[in-house]
């Protein structure tokens, strides 16, 4: 691409943005190595690497710029993000983030909580799911890197959410999903005009093969080869909940979990809205959510152990990752903020759904369900407070899976006419009053 601009050589003013990114660095050995560097992986050790900041100097940033007429996006707080090539950041993610934190008090009455808030990502744009955040910033690095290719391995919203991000930035995309994919997620990638593949294997199976492909073609994978870059856009949800309670860190996240991106960088973002003087957030603790058949990060908390993978068997296809590729950060950020986790039945998680649904106007898919069954658990359990403040994460749409839903039956035609009509509705407010509130 001819306006890409390299990002470690020294940008021209104006074509740089504030970002305070320094290096790519191993949490688990300590090895190091500049942004310019295309690994995902540590070459000493083999674990994932991460994004690292100039702490002091962000801070300062942060200072002089002020808040006032940032934009309200995933770019808010640039500095604290790993993306120096203005050019490619104003490409994508422009209408991402900033989605509503909303007060629950109907759902809140019904858990037994006072102070619950949602955290609404089944808005996000473009493709209604909290992975318009990673994704946004995955692309931006591709176009850093002066590519136009790009592939994934996904559950269902990863793929929405790359196929329509590439085509705002003129990138060609691959989608690859596991055998259980659903088909509707599948659909929009190819409207979106993405080329989609479906595996012979579940999600760990398609994610090794799809590792072993990257390395074969070349071709960039936003879950994979980008992935340092990627997790730092789930940052932003921290960096937003934060604010929007009046720089007031909450007592608690409920957040859903599969590979781990999301709670793990949650912790992050929270430490470094403390690193930078923005709030005091070492009280705020993170709780898992998963479901019971898919619930290797939760087991491992709940157990007091290490990660052992599990084979999925859930509707939450979403959240049917057996071996999470973040699952050893998530142990650290729920232990060292003394967290903890909860699963739910298939069952429990549709319940939830329609409870989500009847209280509060907002219709999730299973992962949002999971969230909402586990905060139940959580509450009755005594692990979080009636008084506690608590933001419980919806992270996506449930437009996109109502095939997924048990049928609710409906009078199919019935008489067209006011006496019939009549009957019937006095029939729905029997039931209406029959249901528990």
């Amino acid at each position: 691409m001819s306006d890409a601009v390299n990002p470690h050589q020294g940008a021209p003013d104006g074509q740089r943005t504030t970002s305070c990114a320094t290096e790519l660095a191993c949490r688990d050995c300590g090895y190091r190595t500049p942004l310019l560097d295309t690994a995902f992986k540590c070459p000493a050790c083999g674990e994932g690497l991460d994004v690292d900041y100039d702490y002091a100097r962000a801070s300062e940033l942060i200072a002089e710029r002020g808040l006032e007429g940032r934009p309200q996006n995933i770019w808010r707080f640039e500095e604290l993000l790993p993306i120096v090539s203005r050019a490619a950041q104003q490409k994508v993610g422009q209408f991402a983030g900033r989605t509503p934190l909303i007060r629950a008090d109907r759902l809140g009455a019904e858990l037994g909580l006072r102070n619950l808030y949602l955290k609404d990502d089944s808005t996000n744009r473009p493709t209604l799911s909290y992975k318009d955040r990673v994704v946004s910033m995955a692309i931006a690095r591709l176009l850093e890197l002066g590519k136009n290719e790009v592939g994934c391995v996904s559950t269902g919203n990863v793929g929405t959410a790359v196929a329509a991000l590439a085509a705002k930035a003129g990138a060609t995309a691959y989608i690859f999903y596991p055998g259980n994919m659903e088909k509707g997620k599948a659909k929009a990638c190819r409207a979106l005009g993405a080329q989609v593949c479906q595996l012979d294997g579940n999600y760990d199976q398609a994610n090794r093969a799809c590792r072993e492909l990257s390395l074969a073609s070349g071709i960039e994978f936003a879950n994979i080869t980008l992935r340092p870059f990627y997790a730092e856009g789930a940052k932003t949800m921290a960096f937003e909940v934060v604010e929007e309670l009046d720089w007031i860190s909450p007592d608690h996240f409920v957040i859903p979990a599969a590979g781990g991106t999301l709670s793990s960088r949650v912790h992050k973002g929270l430490n470094e809205l403390q690193a930078v003087g923005l709030a005091q957030t070492e009280g705020t603790k993170i709780n898992i959510a998963q479901a019971s058949g898919c619930g290797p990060i939760a087991s491992a908390i709940l157990d007091g152990g290490e990660i052992h993978p599990q084979t999925p068997e859930t509707a939450a296809h979403s959240l049917a990752i057996g071996a999470p590729g973040d699952g050893a950060l998530v142990l650290d950020a729920v232990r060292t903020r003394g967290g903890s986790a909860a699963t739910a039945s298939d069952p429990e998680i549709f319940e939830a759904i329609d409870l989500l649904g009847k209280t509060e106007g907002i219709l999730t898919e299973p992962a949002g369900g999971t969230t909402i069954a586990s905060t139940a658990r959580l509450a009755a359990q005594g692990k979080i407070g009636p008084d506690d403040v608590v933001v419980a994460v919806i992270s996506g749409n449930g437009l996109k899976t109502l095939q997924e839903h048990p049928d609710k039956p409906w009078p199919e035609m019935v008489s067209c006419d006011v006496e019939t009509m009549g009957e019937m509705l006095e029939d729905f407010r029997q039931a209406a009053a029959a249901a528990p509130h």
